[in-house]
């Protein structure tokens, strides 16, 4: 079917994007974020103003739930006040 091909190209586009250093076997910790992006970018049949997540969920908030690519290397600053060196 065709919406279980669109969901496998945009799952694997996302897997084939992660850092070099990411380590695989999370790979399903993905699920949640990649179902969220493809309804984010889908329309809804009903409305095709509204996207299927707004259409099923009300409008996202991105402020609230801020989106990052999935599998990026993060650099975190932690306080000198804080850190052992």
């Amino acid at each position: 079917e065709r919406a279980i091909r669109t969901y496998k190209n945009h799952f694997i586009a996302g897997l084939c994007s992660v850092d070099k250093d990411f380590p695989l076997h999370l790979w399903d910790r993905f699920l949640p974020q990649s179902e969220l992006t493809l309804n984010l970018l889908q329309g809804s049949r009903l409305n095709p103003k509204l996207s299927t997540w707004a259409q099923i969920h009300g409008q996202f908030d991105f402020n609230a739930t801020p989106l990052a690519p999935l599998g990026i290397s993060v650099l975190a600053h932690t306080k000198p006040t804080k850190r052992d060196s």
